[in-house]
């Protein structure tokens, strides 16, 4: 028979596999993979992600798992340590079942870290998305201020995202959890605003991944197009969309708009699309409130 600690593990698992799934789902997404399209992607589809995200399933409950039974105060050091040898597990998953395609590795980072934050919020008592948010920050924050030293002095060998962060100082995931994900929070007051005047769980999801692609750090754009697109033209036209689109008499004119803009530019913001999926595992983390 479980222990009560592995019975809320298994459900906050279940909410953050049904978040992945969630965010798949969602169309139309400028830019990224659904339903109707591969977004500006040539390597991967809506079948691809959904057997990415079913090899995922698996594996976020032990993430919470370890967020309840971690049995300390802070700064987690244990914790944080045991959260990435799981990632890595499921980064091996992952490209078991895609045939070596990175579909979701910036979203094992940061929904491992809140999966097992949630974990240690239930542990002691309280599972709201602030604290999550908060408590996200203060198992990561010291191992990501490492990481940002070690890569200023690194020499090759760098991903990606690195070299952004060397170049311009923006950290994009890194910076997210290591200040609390501050653009979850602008995301999931927009979803559950829309939710409240009566949107389609669908259309709150567009409007919250627009927000996050006009607060987040998104290191997917950068990289692809330039930061000059990204602080320019990228950010004027999803303002654009996100302030035309109403959620509650949907019309998708804006997003396939932004997305055909996007697609011819190569663009995919992958790094809203896992913060979107993070936003709706936030929203869904509510749902303990009725047993605490």
């Amino acid at each position: 028979m479980k222990t009560q600690n592995e019975n809320f593990a298994t459900a906050i698992g279940a909410l953050a596999a049904i978040s992945t799934f969630g965010e798949i789902a969602a169309t139309p997404k400028p830019g990224l993979v659904d339903s109707l399209g591969a977004g500006a992607h040539s390597d991967m589809d809506w079948a691809l992600f959904m057997r990415s995200a079913g090899a995922l399933a698996p594996f976020w409950a032990g993430q919470a798992l370890d967020g309840m039974t971690c049995g300390e105060s802070g700064p987690y050091p244990g914790l944080f340590h045991k959260l990435r040898s799981r990632g890595i597990e499921m980064e091996r998953a992952m490209l078991d079942a895609t045939g070596g395609v990175n579909t979701h590795k910036g979203l094992i980072f940061a929904l491992s870290l809140l999966a097992g934050s949630a974990g240690v919020c239930l542990s002691e008592g309280g599972c709201q998305p602030d604290a999550i948010r908060k408590k996200s920050s203060e198992i990561a924050a010291p191992f990501m201020e490492e990481e940002f030293q070690r890569i200023k002095t690194r020499v090759g060998g760098m991903s990606h995202g690195e070299k952004i962060y060397l170049l311009h100082g923006i950290g994009g995931i890194r910076s997210e959890a290591m200040n609390a994900f501050p653009s979850l929070g602008a995301s999931l007051d927009v979803y559950e605003s829309a939710s409240r005047r009566g949107a389609a769980a669908n259309d709150a999801a567009l409007c919250a991944l627009l927000t996050l692609m006009t607060v987040c750090e998104d290191t997917n754009v950068i990289h692809r197009a330039g930061i000059a697109f990204w602080r320019g033209e990228y950010l004027e036209r999803t303002r654009e969309a996100l302030e035309t689109f109403n959620p509650l008499e949907p019309d998708y004119g804006p997003l396939f708009t932004l997305d055909g803009f996007l697609i011819g530019r190569g663009v995919s913001p992958g790094g809203a699309a896992d913060l979107l999926a993070c936003t709706l595992f936030l929203h869904r983390s509510k749902i303990f409130d009725d047993y605490l």
